[in-house]
């Protein structure tokens, strides 16, 4: 079994105005309970997986870079011990530019770390103030003059378009500025108002004026343009990358890998046991509390800290491999969709994706039926909701 893993650190210096992520500040001790309870996770599910080999892993948050060294030592320590890493495992962390310092990424780098994902967002400090970050765009070029000298060849810059207050030639510029960093990856998202977020609540209350959906668009489509000529391929619908640096990890989750979720919140896709599989079940979600102190409580208790399983029936299942395949520029397989449903793609799916083809927003790419991908085109991936309302049809 090939096992992706990901790890949770809900910890952040400030919390950014936008972010529903649990994440929030906590004081060392808070920390350093969390993270040895984490460890007897990330143990217990060791012994429960013996036998499958781990392609990615991925440190999320919250801010994993402000977690103290030596809690993360013991983590990662926990991690190497417990797990069977494939050789040329994709090892990604995520950091704050204006956390990161050259003693944690070193010791990170020690356990197998060899990718960065840096939250750089914009290249206008006035922005970054805006949706509560708490860094400024100097601070990402130290970041990545620091991961450099350190040794990171595998760097992911974020960005984000939609911004309060932002126009289109700022979000030029913020392209420009990250593309000359020269990192191997560009994550580029929309923002999302998300409910009871702070950013909702200026929003809601006219404190802040975020642009209209047709300038977010243009946006969105010139930034994909512009990140094209800069050298960046779009492989999915927000993330662009240079020749051999598409992100592994979430790739895995696009195409319906494995994966195991350790911490607070942390979410699963995993193979259903005998019960759930008599009942029909191909895979099950499951999900960790996400109340922190519970967690804590629950690990030190019986160490199982799940509040959450769904078994996925087979009718989901495939439609989930529709929403999340469709992501990716080079769309889903028919022969990957065989092969995991034992039902072919046009079988299940013929008349919409047809009429996804006439519309446009659709296409089959290579080789004979049985061999062919189905993916969107440029259009169809700007509309890609639009695009799944035809599959549930």
């Amino acid at each position: 079994m090939i096992l992706q893993l990901y790890i949770h650190f809900p910890f952040c210096k400030r919390k950014c105005f936008y972010c529903d992520f649990v994440s929030g500040p906590e004081n060392d001790e808070t920390i350093a309970s969390y993270c040895f309870a984490l460890q007897k996770e990330i143990r217990l599910m060791g012994e429960k997986y013996a036998g499958a080999r781990v392609s990615t892993v991925f440190l999320g948050g919250g801010t994993p870079s402000i977690v103290p060294r030596r809690e993360m030592e013991g983590v990662l320590g926990a991690l190497r011990a417990s797990f069977d890493f494939l050789p040329d495992a994709e090892f990604t962390t995520e950091a704050n530019p204006g956390t990161l310092e050259a003693e944690w990424l070193e010791t990170a780098m020690r356990y197998g770390l060899n990718r960065l994902s840096l939250g750089t967002q914009a290249a206008q400090d006035g922005l970054l103030r805006t949706i509560g970050r708490i860094h400024t765009f100097a601070q990402t070029r130290s970041a990545v003059s620091l991961a450099r000298s350190c040794g990171i060849k595998n760097l992911n810059l974020d960005l984000m378009l939609g911004l309060p207050g932002q126009t289109l030639e700022a979000y030029r510029e913020s392209v420009d500025a990250v593309a000359a960093l020269a990192p191997e990856h560009i994550s580029a998202y929309s923002l999302i108002l998300e409910e009871g977020t702070p950013l909702q609540a200026m929003a809601a209350q006219g404190k802040v004026s975020l642009p209209g959906e047709d300038e977010t668009a243009e946006m969105y489509e010139q930034g994909a343009q512009w990140l094209k000529a800069a050298g960046y391929e779009r492989y999915e619908i927000s993330n662009f990358a240079r020749p051999g640096y598409a992100c592994r990890h979430n790739i895995g989750y696009w195409q319906g890998a494995w994966y195991l979720g350790l911490g607070a919140a942390a979410h699963s896709m995993l193979p259903p046991d005998a019960d759930e599989a008599a009942g029909g079940a191909g895979r099950v979600r499951r999900a960790n509390t996400n109340d922190l102190r519970r967690y804590i409580a629950a690990m030190q208790a019986d160490g199982e800290a799940v509040e959450e399983r769904t078994p996925i029936c087979a009718r989901e299942a495939m439609f989930e491999t529709m929403m999340l395949g469709l992501r990716m520029t080079e769309g889903v397989s028919e022969r990957a969709f065989l092969e995991t449903h034992g039902i072919s793609l046009t079988a299940r799916y013929g008349t919409p994706l047809e009429r996804l083809v006439c519309e446009g927003v659709g296409q089959w790419l290579g080789g004979a039926p049985g061999n062919r991908r189905f993916a969107l085109t440029a259009r169809g991936l700007e509309m890609q909701n639009e695009a799944l309302l035809r599959l549930m049809e």
